[in-house]
């Protein structure tokens, strides 16, 4: 009889498989990043290194090859090799371990996307109430890291958001929506979820927990609640529907509405930017958005319910 060898972390306890994970991430990302500033240096020479030794001055279309190339990089490195590795190491199945083996279905989909459209005023106040965070005074070297750390997010978001080209757009839509569809939410919802679940027994602590860290890691610390809000959702669409594909999916959407939006603005072909989508002020409009919201949700949790009676394993 030949024995069937287990992979190395299948009886592992969940404390010992998220370590494990963390592990995978940083090797993933230093190698990655090994890896690419060879290709960077091969690419585009030593203003690669450059760059890296000065990030505050990035600045002008000329360098923006570079900048979407070493995205890219980080992108592959942090988010989406490591959830893909994982499984490996703790499933005989990491497909089906990841929830990619079950089909999306299309009412889903179209409620999940719908949900991304008619939250947008709700989440915008929560965006606005998230700007008036103010730390104590002795934490003002805190919020001012915070501060300056938002800045820079924001204007590298603004340099790849500022082209006009198609091929620009399509270059953007891979690297801004394609690929955090797919690594964040397999890393997030696909692996953390279901780590915390084990773990804790517990599938609502589980998505709270991986939507902290979906907001937190993103070091955009004034967009903190709105994009928990959103981890939250995603958290729950991927419990109730057991497939991978419908958060990817909505992901997918929401990110890549932005990146179209702002391609469009840049072209002069509507006087609406990326930011003021969906920007009302009217407490009827912020209301209104939440309760087609919950009617939306709960569309999606009867729905998949009544289609297949359980949730992830």
């Amino acid at each position: 009889m030949q024995l069937i060898r287990e992979p190395l972390l299948y009886n592992s306890s969940p404390p010992l498989k998220l370590l494990s994970l963390l592990l995978v991430i940083l090797i993933s990302a230093l190698f990655t990043l090994i890896f690419g500033l060879v290709g960077g240096y091969l690419f585009y020479g030593s203003e690669v290194m450059d760059y890296l030794g000065n990030l505050s001055s990035i600045d002008g279309p000329e360098i923006m090859p570079m900048l979407t190339y070493l995205q890219i990089i980080n992108t592959l490195g942090i988010f989406v090799f490591p959830p893909l590795l994982f499984a490996f190491l703790v499933s005989r199945k990491p497909t089906r371990y990841l929830s990619m083996e079950q089909s999306p279905a299309i009412l889903s989909i179209i409620a999940g996307v719908a949900v991304i459209i008619v939250i947008l005023p709700f989440l915008l106040w929560t965006a606005g109430i998230n700007e008036m965070l103010n730390l104590p005074e002795w934490m003002a070297g805190i919020e001012n890291w915070m501060k300056d750390s938002e800045a820079q997010a924001k204007k590298l978001t603004d340099l790849f958001l500022a082209t006009t080209t198609t091929s620009g757009l399509i270059i953007n839509l891979f690297m801004i929506a394609v690929l955090p569809a797919i690594g964040e939410e397999f890393l997030f919802r696909g692996v953390l979820l279901r780590l915390f679940r084990e773990w804790f027994g517990n599938v609502h602590l589980a998505v709270i927990i991986s939507a902290i860290l979906f907001s937190a890691l993103h070091l955009q610390f004034y967009g903190f609640l709105p994009r928990f809000i959103l981890g939250i959702f995603l958290g729950y669409v991927f419990v109730w529907t057991r497939s991978i594909w419908i958060p990817v999916i909505i992901h997918f959407f929401n990110n890549g509405s932005a990146v179209v939006a702002a391609w469009l603005y840049s072209k002069g072909m509507t006087t609406t930017d990326a930011e003021s989508l969906g920007h009302y002020d009217q407490p009827f409009m912020i209301i209104s958005s939440l309760l087609m919201v919950l009617v939306l949700v709960f569309l999606i949790r009867f729905y998949e319910t009544k289609k297949k009676g359980s949730t992830i394993e």
